[in-house]
């Protein structure tokens, strides 16, 4: 095994570069906003990058990836972020995105162009090439700084995975931290590559312990596509997120797991590997921003029914095979409230 390698880059605070310091700081805070995760299953633009394996997503690939699908996705993708209830949400966290390429065009598509989504986003080491990014509407939210945290897995062949993401925003005077995660993937087996998601549960996990140091009531949320469900090692123990106040932190998501519902389906089960976790304040507090529970957003269109009659994420590829959906992941979706 190799030793845990963490690396920050980024952005730091007073920097103007890269979206950091964007927005006018609100005399209050915006009473309420909604915060959205979604693994958007493979948004790659039609060309090839050398340094990584996106072969595959290339209009001469094995998948045929031609600028008439890749129009669609966008579009499919931009649907779904417009058909949550109410407002768009002020921040968006994403999953399985190529490169600021892909988000600029996602932003310029004609339902949200208004929003003036600003991007966050940078290259992460992944061997296919896929990263975590966000969107955040500074016209609600002041973005104060962002980092992205480099973790190297301890796994000789394959040290590579996607980098954790933390935004701090402003509202008001009220400060609010996200986290957007991707982690390592099952693949090999959920107990064989168990070790992986570990690591980076560890990483954050000791960040946000640092924080709630600093400050006890520290609004933290974080959001990701975690590849383990809330009742796992990395979540359930190593982060410690329950649904009791005496966890360290809070899983919205740990109730609609047990029940038997979640946004991904695998071989005949749901699950829930998209979650939000959060600093027990949002949950309890009394006072400043809290969320009483968190949605997957699960409608008709973006769903697929099988000859069975089982519904499932209607997904852009079934293997190799073409069928046009959004995504194989439902996004999940959450209201803060200030009080």
């Amino acid at each position: 095994m190799l030793p845990l390698m963490i690396v920050f880059i980024g952005a730091s605070c007073g920097e103007t570069t890269n979206g950091v310091n964007q927005g006018q700081k609100r005399a209050q805070p915006v009473p309420s906003f909604k915060v959205m995760f979604y693994n958007v299953e493979n948004l790659f633009d039609i060309y090839d990058d050398p340094k990584t394996k996106d072969d595959d997503y290339t209009e001469n690939g094995k998948l045929n990836w031609t600028i008439e699908r890749y129009e669609d996705k966008l579009a499919k993708i931009a649907y779904v972020i417009d058909a949550l209830p109410d407002e768009l949400p002020a921040f968006i966290g994403l999953a399985e995105v190529e490169n600021r390429k892909v988000l600029e065009d996602l932003v310029q598509q004609s339902i949200l162009k208004d929003a003036g989504y600003v991007i966050v986003h940078e290259d992460s080491p992944d061997d296919r090439g896929i990263d975590v990014a966000a969107l955040i509407d500074t016209s609600r939210l002041q973005l104060l700084d962002y980092r992205y945290t480099r973790v190297n897995l301890p796994v000789a062949d394959r040290p590579n995975t996607r980098d954790l993401l933390y935004v701090k925003c402003g509202s008001g005077d009220e400060l609010l931290h996200f986290y957007v995660n991707h982690w390592p993937s099952r693949g090999g087996g959920q107990q064989e590559t168990e070790p992986r998601r570990v690591a980076v549960a560890n990483v954050l996990h000791s960040q946000i312990r640092k924080m709630l140091q600093q400050d006890k009531d520290a609004r933290i949320i974080v959001m990701g596509d975690f590849n383990d469900h809330p009742t796992d090692k990395s979540i359930a123990t190593v982060l410690d997120a329950g649904i009791s106040k005496n966890n360290f932190l809070y899983n919205y998501m740990f109730e609609t797991h047990v029940s038997g519902k979640g946004s991904y389906w695998y071989r005949g089960e749901w699950g829930a590997l998209d979650q939000f976790i959060t600093s027990p304040g949002v949950k309890f507090a009394r006072k400043g921003y809290v969320a009483e529970q968190a949605y997957i957003y699960s409608e008709p269109t973006i769903m697929f029914r099988d000859k069975s009659g089982q519904e499932r994420p209607n997904r852009t590829y079934a293997g190799d095979k073409y069928t046009g959906g959004y995504s194989d992941h439902l996004p999940i979706y959450m209201e803060l409230v200030y009080r």
